[in-house]
């Protein structure tokens, strides 16, 4: 679902939906107590704290200020969370019913019900709401409250990966309705169910919150907690080599400088987090579907993984993670810079004693973007200009903020960060289907401008159905044709390195998204954590 756009600073893996920035002495004397404070350095903050106009991707994070009606296990199989029980879908799969716990209470001792849930989804469709997660229910027409605990949603068509959608934080319809949604003091104040609650929002300063007493699943372990904005990757390790922060995320080449330090544990995070080059259809080079195929062939993803990455990775040939159930191996093509110069040489780009190749007088050449301040990004970039050299193919190398990325969608390839570990329709279905090509107004669904029928035709079939084993034929089908197609260049899938202390138990990570923080497969069981006093 994210479009790789938010990221800063590398592999930033920490992500709460929520960021902040500075740390106060008194923090550190709090964390001395056990069950006090837990400080978090986070690369960013958010704009605001509203579930519903979050500039952050609610599957990037993981607010613990709300609830939503469902939530992931370990394992990644949804659980109800607010909800008493799981969904029931009629019979034509376009009614979904949630019936809802009768124990739960907003911060503010305010009881939850479906009300609130059928405004929360209702705002989100609002325009005037502008939310940014209006595209992920493009199945969802309308929400009802049916009773004070049953909630109906009204579907335009069978959506295989609504549940997944049901997992956006609740809000407390009576403090927003009537409201404008987009500058409502609740942004910057939310109240939630969720069990923690917010203590304290610094714009530009720090996030506190502290543990809500009243929390339907039990009191959190850890009191307060802190979260620390510092965007220089440097100085994350910087504060925890000095032992001002208790956890922060960081790039893997600066990992054995905290492993020094026996007063932390290093983990490195299975994800879907991949990046990838998005080679456009319309750029005088990249426009050939054999051009593509041959970069592709001659990439060596594990001397990226070694040298760039610290090892912290595996190689990505696809959209889909292995070990999900809708991967396909059909797109692994291992590195073979013979075939890339053959397919090269076929296409009829020759060498002709220089170092670039040509054709009809021109080189063989594109522009690489990547946002600046990313340093994975930037040395990912470099190791893959470098690698290209090699099969005589000119891949000049340009820093650039999204914003100016956006407006050069069709004048060179540029590294972005995507990946999912949930169901795949809630972020391919945009990535690549033709009818976002054109789409101007979003540079960053479908940023290649793919126009191919035959994956248009898996992706509408995958999501037409509900059985697993059908869908993931149509996944397999969709996997080779985007590996012909070649508009999207795999690269690697990162392990996020998140430092954590070890007075810190419970940490019991999943399988993590493309996030930009501390990720929710970080976080997800945070209010089970524990924190052991200082010795």
């Amino acid at each position: 679902m994210s479009r790789g756009r938010l990221g800063r600073a590398g592999v930033v893996v920490l992500t709460l939906m929520l960021g902040a920035a500075g740390c106060g002495g008194s923090d550190k004397a709090d964390s001395a107590a056990a069950g006090g404070t837990l400080v978090i350095a986070l690369p960013s903050q958010p704009e605001d704290l509203n579930p519903i106009t979050g500039s952050d991707n609610v599957y990037e994070g993981n607010q613990k200020f709300f609830n939503g009606l469902l939530r992931y296990k370990k394992d990644l199989s949804a659980e109800p969370d607010l909800a008493s029980e799981m969904p029931t879908r009629s019979t034509d799969a376009k009614t979904v019913t949630v019936k809802l716990r009768d124990d739960v209470k907003f911060h503010d001792g305010t009881p939850l019900t479906a009300k609130d849930v059928a405004f929360t989804y209702s705002a989100i469709l609002d325009k005037d709401s502008a939310s940014p997660l209006a595209s992920l229910l493009d199945s969802l027409d309308s929400t009802k409250a049916i009773d004070d605990t049953t909630v109906q949603f009204n579907l335009n068509r069978p959506d295989p990966a609504f549940f997944d959608k049901l997992q956006i934080g609740i809000v407390p319809a009576a403090l927003l309705e009537g409201m404008d949604i987009k500058t409502a003091a609740f942004n910057r104040k939310p109240i939630g169910t969720g069990p923690y609650v917010l203590k304290e929002f610094q714009p530009g300063g720090r996030i506190v919150m502290v543990a809500n007493q009243s929390y339907f699943r039990g009191a959190p372990k850890i009191k307060r907690i802190v979260l620390t904005s510092v965007e220089d990757e440097n100085a994350r390790v910087a504060l925890l080599e000095k032992g001002t922060v208790d956890a922060a995320g960081i790039v893997p080449k600066l990992a054995p400088r905290v492993r020094r330090n026996s007063d932390y544990n290093v983990l490195e995070i299975r994800t879907a987090d991949a990046r990838v080059a998005a080679l456009p259809n319309r750029d005088p080079v990249l426009r050939d579907p054999a051009v593509r195929r041959a970069l592709s062939f001659a990439v060596d993803r594990q001397k990226i993984i070694d040298g760039t990455l610290a090892g912290a990775g595996e190689p990505a040939y696809g959209p889909v993670m292995k070990g999900h159930w809708a991967y396909s191996p059909v797109a692994e093509k291992p590195y073979d810079s013979a075939e890339a110069e053959r397919l090269l040489d076929a296409a009829g780009w020759k060498r002709t004693g220089a170092a670039t190749r040509t054709k009809a007088g021109k080189k063989l050449s594109f522009t690489l973007m990547y946002p600046p301040a990313d340093s994975v990004r930037k040395d990912i970039a470099l190791a893959f200009a470098s690698q290209m050299k090699q099969v005589g193919v000119d891949v000049k190398l340009e820093g650039r903020e999204f914003d100016v990325i956006e407006k050069r969608q069709d004048k060179g390839a540029t590294v972005f960060g995507y990946g999912t570990p949930y169901d795949p329709d809630i972020e391919l279905y945009t990535l690549f289907h033709s009818k976002f090509a054109t789409a101007d107004k979003d540079a960053f669904s479908n940023y290649p401008r793919t126009t191919n029928t035959a994956i248009d035709a898996a992706l509408d079939a995958e999501r037409s159905k509900l059985d697993v084993d059908e869908r993931k034929q149509d996944f397999v089908t969709l996997q080779e044709e985007l590996a012909k197609d070649a508009s999207w260049l795999w690269l690697v899938r990162l392990r996020h390195v998140v430092v954590i202390s070890k007075r810190v138990k419970g940490v019991d990570p999943q399988v993590e998204p493309h996030a930009h923080g501390f990720s929710r497969g970080t976080s997800w069981n945070l209010e089970d954590w524990t924190l052991e006093p200082k010795r």
